[in-house]
């Protein structure tokens, strides 16, 4: 066994030290994706933008791309005050994070599931989605920087699951909803990409696009 020196001992502590600190990004990373669905579930709209950085962005596929601060505040202070008022409701389930951390930037995966009523038709739906985030260390704090929502099923019938005979659709209760940047996904004929973590989605029942 070698003997310890100063030296091999600065450096043991300065790679704990390291491992330590990774291990409180991805923990507050955690907690920040916690809280921002909690905020979600409650209706705290105003803490769900809070769990947004300065200079954040949203891309929710064939729901839209909020491409800034302001968009994003319009989504969850107008859009989604509008869509409880129009009578929808939702119960998210987020598992399997996956969350890597590189200095001041940090990237996650997520699976989500949600359980909702469609406004719509007021019946009860699924809605199944992969949530790929990047994050960023802003003012010592991490922050959402670059959302993207890939949806697997949209809006699929309860009593009928999100197989074929299922479909799966976008609620026309979207119509109200504030102006947040169809464009792209107009010009890509209604496909969204998957994210820098999802390298195929066919097969599934909205039509994407394979990675670049």
């Amino acid at each position: 066994m070698s003997e310890m020196t100063l030296e091999s001992l600065a450096l043991e502590v300065a790679a704990l030290r390291g491992r330590v600190r990774e291990l409180e990004d991805r923990e507050e990373i955690h907690r920040l994706t916690r809280e921002y669905m909690q905020a979600m579930h409650d209706a705290r709209w105003d803490d769900a933008v809070a769990c947004f950085a300065e200079r954040a962005s949203y891309d929710h596929g064939i729901l839209g791309e909020l491409r800034s601060k302001r968009d994003i505040e319009q989504f969850y202070l107008e859009f989604m005050p509008g869509f409880e008022g129009a009578g929808g409701w939702a119960f998210d389930m987020l598992s399997n994070p996956t969350v890597t951390v590189k200095g001041d930037d940090a990237y996650g995966r997520w699976f989500l599931l949600t359980l909702l009523i469609d406004p719509d038709t007021q019946k009860p739906a699924w809605s199944i989605a992969t949530l790929d985030y990047e994050y960023k260390r802003e003012n010592g704090r991490w922050k959402f920087f670059k959302n993207h929502c890939i949806h697997e099923h949209m809006l699929s019938p309860y009593d009928k699951g999100w197989g074929a005979e299922g479909g799966s659709k976008v609620s026309e209760a979207t119509d109200a909803a504030p102006q947040i940047h169809f464009e792209r996904i107009e010009k890509q004929g209604g496909k969204q990409r998957p994210g820098r973590r999802t390298r195929s989605i066919r097969g599934w029942t909205v039509p994407t696009l394979e990675p670049e």
